[in-house]
């Protein structure tokens, strides 16, 4: 594999939490991080103006990355994994013996996308592809051994230089 495949570096750490608005508190109050994005995701869609989120993001770093100099920067997700869409029904219940660990997304480089899917499915992985317009970035998504989703994400960035 060459170094141009290679990861570049964490995105993103995404926890499933019991109550999203006490970790979040938790997060601004104890350890200082500021929210970056708020949505609510849940499935049938709540539009209640007072519904909680069912995502927070928290910006840990800022990143010198293609994903960083679009908005997006080295995040702490907290995910409420019984009301948000794409969590719910593949977390049951949060035992605290296990991990709470949702996904990990790892950054690579745009021109690299096409090149991860098919390295992927070279390994009979059948990377699942996600858009996140909200940060104009896509991912591949593939089980890791242990059941933890491991996240390849880009700036979806059409425009992507070979060099």
């Amino acid at each position: 594999m060459s170094n141009a495949s290679v990861p570049l570096g964490i995105a993103e750490i995404v926890i499933n939490v019991n109550d999203i608005v006490a970790s979040k508190r938790f997060y601004q109050d104890v350890l200082g991080l500021e929210v970056a994005l708020e949505l609510n995701r849940e499935d049938p869609p709540n539009d209640h103006p007072d519904a909680p989120p069912t995502i927070v993001f928290l910006a840990l770093q800022a990143s010198d990355t293609p994903l960083g100099h679009h908005g997006h920067a080295v995040q702490l997700a907290l995910i409420d994994y019984r009301r948000h869409a794409a969590a719910k029904e593949r977390f049951k219940h949060l035992d605290l013996q296990h991990s709470p660990l949702n996904h990990l997304a790892f950054e690579i480089r745009p021109r690299d996308y096409e090149i991860q899917a098919a390295r992927l499915e070279s390994y009979g992985l059948n990377p699942g592809r996600v858009t996140f317009a909200h940060f104009n970035a896509k991912a591949l998504c593939v089980g890791e051994p242990d059941v933890i989703t491991l996240e390849l994400i880009c700036h979806d960035d059409d425009e992507a230089s070979p060099a």
